[in-house]
């Protein structure tokens, strides 16, 4: 089964606006958020912001670990949450592993390869301004 999500408006530090692959998720730790989260394929790992990991109840008190992104550098910390994906009838629940990104910056939930792309068949559509999922069969591997 595909799910098909339209891109999402996101506002970027400037206040444009521009259309970005993102998509509705429900991130769980010891509490639930629903948010919106870029599919980001330059991304190494997924991240979240501390307001959302506070939010979340993840421990910020682990190993501290300098991160390097388009944005510099930051303290991160290595955790996983739990992430669900609904669309009609179709429901996909996953742990992955983030970074909680310590500094103050103001980004998106991000989605990142390692734990969620690997997960997938992703199909970006710029033209449509739409992404595509399509779980992965592991089964069909072995």
């Amino acid at each position: 089964m595909v799910m098909t999500f339209k891109y999402k408006s996101l506002k970027r530090p400037d206040g444009s606006r521009i259309k970005t692959p993102s998509i509705p998720v429900v991130l769980s730790h010891k509490e639930k958020l629903e948010t919106i989260a870029l599919l980001d394929s330059g991304a190494d790992f997924s991240a979240v912001p501390r307001g959302i990991a506070e939010i979340l109840g993840i421990n910020l008190n682990g190993d501290k670990i300098p991160t390097h992104g388009i944005g510099g550098k930051a303290d991160t910390i290595k955790t996983k949450i739990n992430l669900t994906i609904e669309k009609d009838h179709e429901a996909y629940n996953l742990t992955i592993p983030i970074s909680v990104v310590l500094d103050d910056y103001d980004f998106p939930v991000i989605l990142g390869r390692e734990g969620f792309f690997n997960e997938f068949i992703i199909e970006f559509n710029q033209a449509e301004e739409k992404v595509k999922l399509k779980k992965i069969d592991k089964k069909h591997f072995l």
